[in-house]
């Protein structure tokens, strides 16, 4: 069975992809990510969130995220954190 992250939840990461914003993003392992938030896509079965990070796109499992922070963005409203 495929684990599932709340409605909630997934919309922050659609906000974040649809305005292309700056992020950073915690994982339950206490991995850091830095990037601009690029797509949700599925991968196994799984629906990842795509970050690019220099030169390279990163992927990280939705129901894997703790901490989802907006930063840095020119509009002050689009910046934001939440945790799960």
């Amino acid at each position: 069975m495929t684990e599932n992250i709340s409605c909630d939840a997934h919309d922050y990461f659609e906000i974040v992809c649809m305005r292309q914003s700056k992020i950073e993003v915690i994982t339950k392992s206490n991995e850091i990510f830095l990037g601009i938030a690029t797509d949700i896509i599925k991968l196994n079965g799984q629906e990842v969130l795509t970050i690019k990070a220099q030169e390279h796109l990163e992927e990280v499992p939705l129901i894997e995220v703790k901490t989802l922070t907006a930063i840095d963005n020119k509009v002050i409203s689009h910046n934001f954190s939440v945790e799960w």
